[in-house]
């Protein structure tokens, strides 16, 4: 893998940080990479905000962006009730949550994506991380995470009223 994995100030990187979640997630035949590439300038000053690119040649061919869940409400707010059900709520407590991993198809299935998951391991201070991923369309993604740890932690259930079902995963980050 040829790329580095670093740090990136995500206000400064918007454009290209929105069409690599578009090329991905196109991709990927995921919905919601506009959506994605819409709401990334409404998080660049939050609270424990963490950005990281992989670049190649200085150019953004990866990304992982996230934030402590008690930094922003409104994912924890959507999936509160699924991770209820499943007596899964405590996973919100002192947990990061992994809002973007995107790789670009010409470089994935070269471990870059998990070189941002580990360097994001490596520089969080929360106990957990989680996220929510599409639970019927998207088997590769699914795959990719629970081959690194993450676990099912609530059924499959209808977001944000759309067609689209997710799942919400956490792992225990090793060592807290």
């Amino acid at each position: 893998m040829d790329v580095d994995i670093r740090p990136f100030d995500l206000a400064e990187h918007l454009a290209p940080a929105r069409t690599l979640a578009r090329t991905a997630m196109t991709d990927a035949d995921q919905p919601g990479g506009i959506l994605v590439a819409r709401y990334l300038d409404e998080v660049t000053d939050l609270d424990g905000l963490l950005a990281l690119g992989a670049f190649r040649d200085d150019e953004l061919v990866g990304m992982l962006v996230g934030w402590p869940t008690a930094s922003r409400d409104w994912w924890p707010r959507q999936v509160r009730p699924e991770l209820a059900m499943t007596e899964n709520l405590h996973w919100l407590d002192d947990a990061f949550e992994v809002a973007e991993l995107h790789v670009h198809p010409d470089v994935q299935r070269l471990g870059v994506g998990t070189a941002l998951l580990e360097e994001a391991e490596k520089r969080v201070p929360q106990r957990r991380m989680v996220l929510s991923t599409n639970a019927v369309d998207n088997h590769r993604a699914r795959e990719f995470y629970r081959r690194r740890g993450f676990r099912t932690l609530t059924g499959p259930f209808r977001w944000l009223g759309l067609p689209l079902r997710v799942l919400v995963l956490g792992r225990e980050i090793a060592a807290r």
